[in-house]
C-alpha cells in the first residue's frame, strides 16, 4: 500500500512538473507577428546659441532626425509597414557638450527639457525633463524621461524633430556644440 502511494505521488508530481514546464499556447497578449525593436536616434549634432540671460527659454534649439521609417519597419519583415507600429517608448536621452568649457556647460542651465514633433503629429510633447540640474561643471547629461507616453503618432513620419528648452541659470559665453542620443523601444504588430 505504501509503495502504491509513493508511486501515485511521484506520478502526480511528474505530471504537474510537465504542465508547469510546458509553455502556454496562448498567453492572450502576443501572436507570432509581434516584434519589439530598438530605435536609436543617435549622433544628432546641433548647437545651442549663446544664452544672453537667465530665465525660461521656450526654444533654445531644434534638431532633426531623418530616417525612412517605412524601410526601417520593413527590415523586420515584409509583412510590416508604418501602420504596424503599435507602441514607441523612450528608453534614454543623453546630451554631450563637445566644446563646453568652465563658462559654458551644463551648469549654466537650471532645467532641460526635450520635446518631440513630427510630420504626423505637430503638437510638441515633452518626453524628457531634468528639473534641477546641479550647479557644477559638467559636459554631459542624461535627461530622464518625463513619464512613459506612447509616442506612436510621432514615429509614423520619416523625420522627427526635437526641441531643447528649459530654464537658464546664467548666461553662456559662446555657442555650445552638442550631440544628442535618444533610444526608443518600438512594438510592431501585424
Amino acid at each position: 500500500m505504501k509503495n502504491k502511494s509513493v508511486k501515485s505521488f511521484l506520478f502526480v508530481l511528474g505530471v504537474s512538473a510537465t504542465i508547469f514546464a510546458t509553455p502556454s499556447c496562448n498567453k492572450g497578449t502576443t501572436d507570432g507577428t509581434e516584434q519589439k525593436v530598438s530605435v536609436m536616434n543617435g549622433n544628432m549634432n546641433f548647437e545651442i546659441p549663446v544664452q544672453l540671460g537667465s530665465g525660461d527659454n521656450d526654444s533654445m534649439v531644434s534638431f532633426y532626425y531623418k530616417m525612412n521609417m517605412d524601410s526601417f519597419v520593413k527590415s523586420y519583415g515584409s509583412q510590416y509597414d508604418t501602420s504596424s507600429i503599435r507602441a514607441v517608448n523612450l528608453l534614454s536621452c543623453s546630451l554631450v557638450m563637445t566644446n563646453g568649457d568652465t563658462l559654458s556647460n551644463v551648469r549654466n542651465f537650471h532645467t532641460a527639457n526635450i520635446g518631440i514633433t513630427s510630420g504626423t503629429n505637430r503638437n510638441i510633447y515633452r518626453i524628457a525633463a531634468f528639473t534641477n540640474i546641479v550647479d557644477t561643471n559638467a559636459y554631459s547629461i542624461n535627461i530622464p524621461r518625463s513619464y512613459d507616453p506612447n509616442l506612436v503618432s510621432y514615429f509614423k513620419a520619416d523625420s522627427v524633430r526635437y526641441r531643447l528648452y528649459g530654464n537658464v541659470r546664467r548666461a553662456t559665453k559662446k555657442p555650445i556644440k552638442c550631440t544628442a542620443n535618444l533610444s526608443f523601444e518600438m512594438k510592431l504588430l501585424k
